[in-house]
């Protein structure tokens, strides 16, 4: 099978498409960079990279490009409260998403632009642009695309121009602007704004609107018509629409040959929640009427807060009102483990991207969070680390098997069905990237080659094919494919910091366990290790010696 995905521009199943025999050009929306990132920004970069992978395992030569938003209105305001410049602000949150993406297993790509990087390419296609009249300036050195001059506007979200919302924050119809639903792309600069974030243009000192950066760092990294577009769902409109628009009209072809887009992570707001049955089924209501009620939102400490001052200066909520209060209490309460760098410090980044990748990259996934004794936890994701660690500890006893039997040698029966559960990995990645169908034929793999490490005597060319299978579906999916031990020390060195315990103290009592074995005081022995289980600790002896790790 050869991989096909579902396309958003034509909601059809198609061959990947290829403007050159056997290669892919994919472009994808990076981070504006004005802040840590939650898990839902990790999706698209877990979702791609594993895409990349796949088609280089097949022998595709694929060249990956994910930008920086480094020039923005959020930055700008973000650096004014923090009294940073704003590129400082963005660098910093660059080598922080560099950082996060990197712990999730993230391959670099071959090219990051950035757009304080590409201020020639972006003023050059706006010329161009205003050159063709599907744009113009005002006055006030603005310019805007008149999006009534792009007929299949809204091919890509099946939205016309009508369902654009209008910038009202920079500047309305009938002030330079010819209608509401045209965007910017170029603004000038205000007083006072500083001067890092300003550059000359032919309409005088400004910087880039958000759409048309992408355009111009795509064509000038990929080429006109390159492949395949990628990111997340929020994304589809109106900023991929606006690329389109502004792409197509300059290059006379389309922007780009098919897109894939990422599904939302959610808040699973109900889940676990002490909320009495009227309550629940009024959120549930809110929820049908506004799905977005159902992500993690800026805005939500903003509404909680109003919902509050209502509740003392008017006496009392409605019942709605009381429910989303207690919904944006419950989604305040959880935002900060919704970062990813505090939700690494929960589990561990491996468990992350396995849980990302368990679900079809375009459905919804649930953020399941649950308060047990006044902590927080988080069910599916701390069993995604139970089942990464069950790969990697299938790793360990395979190796053991390995060195202690070698690996040259003829295949016996088992290195088919080896063979059999590989391309059963690669045909669900193949079927427009079905990560979670690769569960199965992953499950089936390690369980095998558990189940041969249990065998006196395996064949030797079965050991082969047992590492050589794993080590394929670790390398696509990036999940176990670092050696064990890194894991396991990240692992025990949380778990022990979250039950208070230190290094040490645990070594110390291992080591009394070892002393009274070797003089054969096995009822102290025992003792030691049952204190030790009581700890959470695992102690495991073999003819090497002993080691120990928290479970």
């Amino acid at each position: 099978m050869s991989f096909h995905l579902h396309d958003s521009l034509t909601d059809a199943r198609i061959p990947l498409p290829e403007r050159k025999p056997g290669e892919t050009s994919l472009y994808v929306c990076g981070p504006t960079v004005y802040g840590l990132i939650h898990v839902g920004n990790a999706r698209p970069a877990v979702v791609f990279d594993t895409l990349v992978r796949h088609l280089r395992a097949q022998g595709r030569k694929v060249t990956y490009v994910r930008n920086y938003t480094d020039v923005d209105d959020k930055i700008i305001a973000a650096a004014e409260a923090s009294g940073e410049d704003p590129r400082a602000l963005a660098e910093r949150f660059v080598e922080a998403y560099r950082a996060d993406i990197r712990a999730l297993g993230c391959l670099t790509p071959d090219a990051e632009p950035r757009v304080s990087d590409t201020i020639p390419e972006i003023v050059a296609h706006i010329e161009a642009l205003v050159a063709r009249e599907v744009a113009y300036s005002t006055p006030d050195g603005d310019v805007y695309y008149d999006v009534a001059r792009f007929p299949e506007y809204g091919k890509l979200s099946k939205r016309g121009a009508l369902g654009q919302k209008g910038e009202f924050g920079r500047g309305k119809a009938g002030e330079g602007k010819r209608s509401e639903h045209d965007f910017a792309l170029w603004k000038a600069s205000r007083p006072g704004e500083p001067g890092s974030v300003r550059w000359a243009s032919p309409w005088g000192e400004g910087r880039p609107g958000w759409h048309i950066e992408c355009s111009a760092m795509a064509h000038k990294h990929l080429g006109p018509a390159f492949d395949l577009h990628g990111g997340g769902m929020d994304l589809k409109f109106p900023h991929h629409e606006n690329e389109i628009a502004q792409s197509e009209p300059v290059h006379g072809a389309p922007f780009a040959r098919a897109w894939m887009h990422n599904g939302f992570i959610e808040l699973d707001v109900l889940g676990h929640a002490d909320f009495d049955e009227a309550t629940v089924g009024t959120i549930r209501g809110l929820l049908e009427r506004d799905p977005d009620l159902g992500k993690i939102s800026k805005s939500d400490r903003a509404r909680l807060e109003a919902l509050q001052a209502r509740e003392r200066d008017a006496g009392g909520l409605t019942d709605e009102e009381r429910a989303l209060q207690a919904l944006f209490s419950r989604k305040v309460r959880f935002a900060e483990v919704f970062v990813l760098r505090n939700l690494c410090a929960r589990v561990d980044p491996q468990a992350v991207r396995y849980w990302i990748l368990g679900t079809h990259y375009r459905a919804p996934l649930g953020f399941e969070v649950a308060e047990r004794d006044g902590a927080v936890h988080l069910p599916a994701l701390e069993q995604a680390e139970k089942r990464v660690e069950y790969l990697h500890e299938s790793y360990v006893r395979l190796a053991a098997r390995a060195a202690l039997l070698g690996e040259q040698g003829p295949a016996g029966a088992e290195a088919k069905h080896f063979a059999q559960h590989r391309r059963d990995f690669d045909d669900a990645l193949d079927d427009d990237l079905n990560t979670g169908l690769t569960q199965e034929p992953v499950a089936r793999i390690f369980e095998r080659a558990n189940r041969l490490c249990d065998v006196k005597k395996p064949a030797p060319g079965d050991l082969r094919a047992a590492r050589e299978a794993m080590a394929h579906v670790s390398r696509v999916l990036g999940v176990a494919e670092l050696p064990p031990e890194g894991f396991f020390r990240r692992v025990t060195a949380r778990r022990l910091k979250a039950r208070g315990l230190v290094e040490g103290q645990v070594q110390g009592l291992v080591t009394q366990r070892e002393n009274a074995r070797a003089s054969k005081d096995f009822a102290r022995a025992d003792a030691l290790r049952a204190e030790l289980v009581s700890l959470g600790i695992e102690v495991r002896d073999s003819p090497q010696g002993t080691t120990w790790r928290a479970v």
